[in-house]
């Protein structure tokens, strides 16, 4: 049997936001509205080409039913420190603390996302199989 490494790696960090639908919208409507009008207004940007990934939750998978968000943004990056940092150097910085970003696709989080629902988990990684 071999060894579990028990290190948290140092080169790659994610934090998983996990997304909440404004109230009076379906999940349905979370989704496509998020997937579709909010993601091309993202994609716009023309600092949005970084490594960001987002990913929606089903109302129904498997038999289990969804938790109580309606999405997942998964940021990645180098490490922890450049995913929080507030450096302008910063990637996410750069992008969420844009001018561009505020103007363009902040505002329009308010069409379906309820921000203060939303919760923040950073995740290591640990390397199992090679």
């Amino acid at each position: 049997m071999s060894n579990i490494p028990d290190q948290i790696r140092t080169d790659r960090a994610r934090i998983l936001v996990f997304m909440k639908r404004k109230e009076g919208i379906t999940h349905e409507e979370f989704s496509t509205y998020w997937r579709g009008t909010h993601a091309k207004l993202f994609m716009s940007l023309n600092i949005a080409h970084t490594d960001i990934n987002w990913v929606t939750v089903p109302q129904t998978a498997m038999g289990l039913t969804a938790p109580d968000w309606d999405g997942i943004l998964i940021l990645e990056g180098e490490n922890f420190e450049k995913l929080f940092a507030v450096s302008s150097e910063d990637i996410i910085h750069k992008v969420f603390g844009s001018e561009e970003y505020q103007r363009v696709v902040g505002s329009d989080e308010e069409n379906f996302l309820d921000r203060p629902k939303c919760q923040l988990l950073p995740v290591g990684f640990v390397t199992i199989v090679e």
